[in-house]
């Protein structure tokens, strides 16, 4: 029974709860580190990987944001790979996270839903997927397909 108990907590962690913990709102509201942080070289999900190709500081882009980075990441699903470009803008509040994430919503004529962490939209067929965190907005476009964007969204810690 002794060597079961740390063998049940390597599988439990390894099956993303950590990210379960991580991705709590209270952690992000408001985000006070650098995006850089967030924006890690690999992210993954269950059966998929995302390998950061590269950001750029994109805040003249977002009134009212501390912090804002665009970002390419590609996914890698059974061989094929899919790229995926975002923004991740951190703003002073949540309300002011949702409130421009509901302007990026109307802009593309989607509607904004209530999550327990947030707000969310997905557009386009999703191909694109828009969700708030606490003071983190993140925005994401899949050059192929409608699932990559999600995925991301699924992966991604914030």
């Amino acid at each position: 029974m002794k060597t079961l108990i740390p063998v049940l907590l390597i599988l439990v962690m390894g099956c993303g709860i950590g990210n379960i913990v991580k991705r709590n709102s209270t952690n992000f509201d408001p985000y006070n580190g650098s995006l850089s942080e967030l924006l890690q070289p690999e992210l993954s999900g269950s059966l998929v990987k995302f390998k950061l190709n590269g950001t750029r500081d994109t805040l003249a882009n977002y009134t009212n944001a501390k912090e804002a980075k665009a970002f390419t990441y590609m996914q890698d699903a059974a061989g094929v790979g899919v790229q995926l470009d975002g923004a991740l803008i951190n703003y002073n509040s949540s309300a002011t996270a949702n409130e421009e994430l509901r302007k990026v919503a109307d802009e593309l004529k989607t509607t904004v839903k209530t999550e327990s962490k947030g707000t969310s939209f997905t557009a386009e067929n999703g191909k694109t997927v828009g969700w708030t965190n606490g003071s983190l907005m993140c925005l994401v476009k899949s050059s192929a397909g409608t699932k990559p964007a999600g995925n991301f969204k699924d992966a991604a810690p914030f």
